[in-house]
C-alpha cells in the first residue's frame, strides 16, 4: 500500500484546532530541522520552499524516520512528483501560509501570558512568605533561628528576583510576538508570487539571489544566473491583443518551469522578463539548461483563440564568480540578453561572449 505523506501536525493546524505546549514545541524542533536542511542543500530561504519541505519534515519527525538527504529528497519527488503538484501548493501559499502563521503565533501567545500569570501569582505568594517568616524572625529569640530565617528569607528573595527577569523577558518576548503578527499582517499586500505568472516576484527573487551570493562566499558553492526576454513582445500585444500577451506570459511561465529542477527558481523579473537561478551548475550546465529552454519555446505550441502565436525568447548566461555581487552579476546578465537580442534574437549568449565582443 502507497505511504502518504502527510504532517497530521499542520492539518490540526489548517482545521483550527488548539495546539498544546507540547505541539508548539514539536513545530519548532521540526522548522530547525528543516532550516538545516534547506541551507546544507543550498536550496533558497523563501517561503514557498519553506513551506513546501515543512510537511517533508513534519512527516519524518512524525513517523520517527532518520534519513539521508538524498532519501528526503526522493520522499519530496514523491510527494511532488510533477510542476503542478508544486504548483497546486504554492497556488495557497499565501493566505494558507500566513493563517497558519498568525494560528501558532496566537498559541505561543496565549501559553506565554498563561506563564506570566502563574509567575506573578508565584512572586506574590512569596512576598506573602517573606513578610510572614520576617514577623517570625521578629519574635523570636534563638539567634540560631534567627539566622536559619534569614537564610531562607534571602533564598526567597533570590528566586522572586529571578522569577521578576523572567517574566520581563517574556512579557518583551510577547510583544516581539504580537509586532511579528502585524508585520506579517502588513507584508500580505507584497505577495512572494507574482500574480499572473504565478512564478515567484521580484521581491522574492532578489531574497533568493542574495541567500546564493552569500552562500557562493561562504562554502564557494556555484550557481548561474539566466536572463530571458520574449522576443518581440509589443508586437505580440500590438498583434493579437494585451490578453493574448497575458497568456503568452503565463504559458510561457509554465513550459520554463517544466524544464527545471525542484530547486532551480524562476522570477518574472519585469515585464516579459524572466529570471532564473541554477543552483550547483557548471558554466557548460547553465548553457546546456539555457539552450535546452530557448528550444523548447520555439517548438512549443501557443495557441490563444485559436490563433497561434509564434514566440521565441533571448537568454543571457553568467556565472557567479569571485568579485561580483548581486548587482554585477545580474548586469553581466543582462548585457549577455542584449547581446543575444542584437546578434538576432533566438539564441543564447553568455558573459564570456560579451568580453569577446568588447
Amino acid at each position: 500500500m502507497e505511504k502518504k505523506i502527510e504532517c497530521k501536525l499542520l492539518k490540526k493546524v489548517r482545521q483550527k484546532k488548539k495546539l498544546t505546549p507540547s505541539e508548539l514545541q514539536e513545530i519548532t524542533q521540526i522548522a530547525k530541522e528543516e532550516l538545516k536542511f534547506l541551507a546544507r542543500n543550498n536550496i533558497p530561504l523563501i517561503p514557498e520552499n519553506y513551506i513546501l519541505w515543512f510537511e517533508i519534515f513534519c512527516y519524518l519527525h512524525e513517523n520517527g524516520l532518520e534519513l539521508s538527504d538524498l532519501e528526503i529528497m526522493g520522499l519530496f519527488k514523491e510527494k511532488y512528483p510533477t510542476v503542478d503538484n508544486v504548483e497546486a501548493v504554492l497556488l495557497q501559499v499565501e493566505d494558507e501560509d500566513r493563517e497558519l502563521l498568525k494560528s501558532v503565533a496566537q498559541e505561543i501567545v496565549t501559553e506565554i501570558e498563561k506563564l506570566i500569570e502563574v509567575i506573578v501569582d508565584h512572586n506574590n505568594t512569596l512576598e506573602e512568605k517573606e513578610n510572614s517568616f520576617k514577623e517570625i524572625r521578629n519574635r523570636v529569640a534563638d539567634s540560631s533561628v534567627k539566622d536559619l530565617l534569614g537564610q531562607v528569607l534571602e533564598e526567597l528573595c533570590v528566586i522572586r528576583q529571578q522569577n521578576e527577569e523572567l517574566k520581563n523577558k517574556l512579557e518583551e518576548a510577547n510583544q516581539q510576538i504580537k509586532k511579528l503578527t502585524q508585520e506579517l499582517e502588513q507584508t500580505k499586500k507584497e505577495a512572494s508570487i507574482d500574480f499572473l505568472t504565478q512564478v515567484a516576484n521580484r521581491a522574492s527573487f532578489d531574497r533568493a539571489i542574495t541567500d546564493m551570493v552569500n552562500d557562493f562566499y561562504r562554502r564557494n558553492y556555484p550557481f548561474a544566473l539566466l536572463m530571458i526576454d520574449i522576443d518581440n513582445f509589443k508586437k505580440i500585444n500590438d498583434t493579437y491583443g494585451h490578453q493574448a500577451g497575458d497568456y503568452v506570459l503565463r504559458e510561457l511561465a509554465r513550459l520554463l518551469k517544466s524544464q527545471l529542477r525542484a530547486r532551480d527558481i524562476i522570477a518574472r523579473y519585469g515585464g516579459e522578463e524572466f529570471a532564473i537561478l541554477l543552483p550547483g551548475v557548471t558554466f557548460s550546465q547553465a548553457i546546456r539548461v539555457a539552450e535546452r529552454l530557448r528550444k523548447s519555446v520555439e517548438k512549443h505550441l501557443f495557441k490563444y483563440n485559436d490563433q497561434v502565436i509564434p514566440v521565441t525568447i533571448s537568454v543571457g548566461v553568467a556565472m557567479m564568480r569571485d568579485g561580483l555581487d548581486e548587482t554585477a552579476l545580474v548586469e553581466k546578465a543582462d548585457k549577455a540578453l542584449y547581446l543575444a537580442k542584437r546578434s538576432g534574437k533566438n539564441q543564447v549568449k553568455t558573459d564570456l561572449d560579451v568580453e569577446l565582443e568588447e
